[in-house]
């Protein structure tokens, strides 16, 4: 014989595992919260979501790139212009002021509008929400607009009466 047979056959032991009550049960109730807490946020999510409110923005139809050019000659003319412009404008114009300059000439008589796009009915609006004449709104195309300005306003020497004080309206 090879092998030599073992006399007691009951030499091996078997490993049983010991439960202990405690920690599982605890271990178990920590799941049952866990899960609990999970499943009350998405309920809340879900509701917030569902029964949430939404806000009605409105937007403006047409976005003017202004430029403010002073003609009348008086120091800041064109500055006083552009803070003052702001409150004056409404919807559905929104105007965002590009550049505050001179104009090539200090002998403006009356303020006026120059639309730099073929479509002239944003700058109509800009002349009809300032108090000027719509039909005096002119198109000059601008050779180099890096600035994408859609309107010039010049300023004459009547700005303190049309731009500085608050409309009526």
């Amino acid at each position: 014989m090879l092998f030599k047979k073992s006399k007691n056959k009951n030499n091996i032991r078997r490993r049983t595992t010991v439960k202990k009550k405690g920690n599982s049960r605890f271990l178990e109730l920590a799941i049952v919260a866990i899960f609990a807490l999970v499943a009350i946020y998405a309920a809340s999510f879900a509701i917030r979501i569902t029964h949430g409110f939404s806000k009605t923005i409105e937007t403006p139809e047409y976005v003017i790139r202004l430029q403010i050019l002073n003609g009348c000659g008086e120091d800041g003319a064109a500055n006083r212009a552009a803070k003052a412009l702001p409150g004056r404008i409404k919807l559905p114009l929104e105007v965002k002021v590009m550049d505050v300059d001179d104009f090539n000439s200090y002998e403006v008589a009356e303020t006026f509008v120059i639309s730099r796009l073929k479509n002239t009915e944003a700058a109509k609006l800009l002349a009809e929400q300032l108090g000027f004449d719509t039909d005096k709104v002119i198109y000059q195309e601008i050779e180099n607009n890096y600035r994408s300005i859609s309107a010039t306003l010049v300023l004459g020497k009547d700005y303190e009466l049309t731009m500085v004080k608050p409309s009526e309206n």
